[in-house]
């Protein structure tokens, strides 16, 4: 991120100035513009702003939001609690999201064939792929449910959700069960389709949560 000032000058974020920034575009406009120094599209800028706001919280059961009510329960400040819970995001909650993208972007960049063969070994392997499974929502996870048809009414197309789409069809084949994509790897294929680092995978979890 580039963040200038400049004497008798307003701040400006990525070559804009700070208040034109306030004036023209919504918070989840301008969050996607100071992660990424380009301006959203429109259809962008729609999934951009559900995917924060489905990550807005889920539940004194998550890892996140029941540390924070554990550690404000203590007799501590707004911002400790606030500081506790991003200190508990992690691999397996919410951090999935940077090596769910890590891997999408991998497969995107092979045939089908070659996908099948690294996803099958994981699955054979049991390795973990990142992405998928919850343990409440065994066969669907409601949020991607959500996302996938704003996705659809939009007429916004996500070539990763083929990639999600075949895993889910051999975690099937495999392990003759469902195991769905959950709400880290849903988000994960939208930010690859946004062409988005997966170093800030879990930064845009942190801001919605």
């Amino acid at each position: 991120m580039t963040v200038s000032t400049l004497e008798n000058e307003e701040v400006r974020i990525h070559g804009e100035q700070l208040l034109d920034i306030a004036r023209n575009s919504s918070l989840a406009e301008a969050i996607f513009f100071l992660l990424t120094a380009r301006k959203p599209t429109e259809q962008e800028n729609h999934l951009f702003e559900k995917m924060l706001l489905v990550t807005l919280d889920h539940g004194p059961d998550t890892t996140s939001s029941a540390t924070s009510r554990f550690v404000i329960s203590g007799g501590n400040e707004l911002n400790v609690g606030v500081g506790a819970g991003i200190l508990s995001i992690g691999d397996f909650h919410g951090g999935a999201i940077e090596p769910a993208m890590e891997f999408f972007y991998q497969l995107e960049k092979i045939s089908s064939a070659e996908r099948k063969e690294i996803i099958t070994k994981k699955i054979t392997t049991k390795e973990i792929i990142f992405g998928f499974g919850h343990k409440i929502y065994k066969e669907e996870d409601p949020r991607v449910t959500f996302l996938r048809k704003e996705c659809t009414q939009i007429g916004y197309v996500s070539s990763y959700f083929t990639i999600t789409d075949e895993i889910l069809q051999l975690f099937n084949e495999f392990k003759g069960r469902i195991i769905p994509l959950n709400i880290d790897g849903c988000i994960a294929a939208l930010l690859c389709s946004m062409n988005i680092d997966s170093r800030l995978g879990k930064g845009v979890f942190i801001i919605g949560r």
